[in-house]
């Protein structure tokens, strides 16, 4: 091999490595947003909600001491299936809005930030983060919502 050759296998390589470092910032971005878990959970009577009673209703609900004092979201996505999203804004710390009937997005009326009302994505900026999501198990038979903060 000449010495031209080499210098072009070892540029091409070089630069096949920097892009994939690159690009891993975007697959970290496809990682599950779920909170780690500080280890507190909190028990939520769904039954106690009447706008949980139906798929598609949502609550917010404030737990003391949980969420830095503001309230989550718990959104009723299927009979026996909750999404519990952080209402502060990723933007700029506002306290988003419920998804309501006719419109099944999360709005933030600071900056018009909107988000999927079943798992905190980010569907319009300025926002560039989703919402935090919390764990969240569900008891049929006691209707109970266990949430780990």
């Amino acid at each position: 091999m000449d010495e031209k050759t080499e210098r072009r296998a070892f540029l091409t390589q070089a630069l096949a490595l920097v892009g994939g470092c690159m690009c891993a910032g975007w697959f970290s971005g496809c990682e599950n947003d779920v909170l780690k878990s500080s280890g507190v959970s909190v028990q939520f009577d769904v039954g106690s909600a009447p706008a949980l009673a139906q798929v598609g209703g949502s609550v917010k609900q404030v737990f003391e001491g949980q969420n830095g004092g503001a309230p989550v979201i718990i959104f009723r996505r299927a009979e026996e299936d909750f999404a519990v999203l952080s209402s502060v804004c990723t933007h700029e710390a506002c306290e988003v809005d419920l998804p309501g009937d006719r419109d099944p997005q999360i709005w933030c009326s600071c900056h018009g930030a909107r988000f999927d009302r079943t798992t905190g994505a980010v569907l319009r900026g300025p926002a560039s983060a989703p919402l935090p999501r919390f764990e969240s198990t569900y008891d049929n038979g006691t209707q109970t919502l266990t949430i780990l903060f």
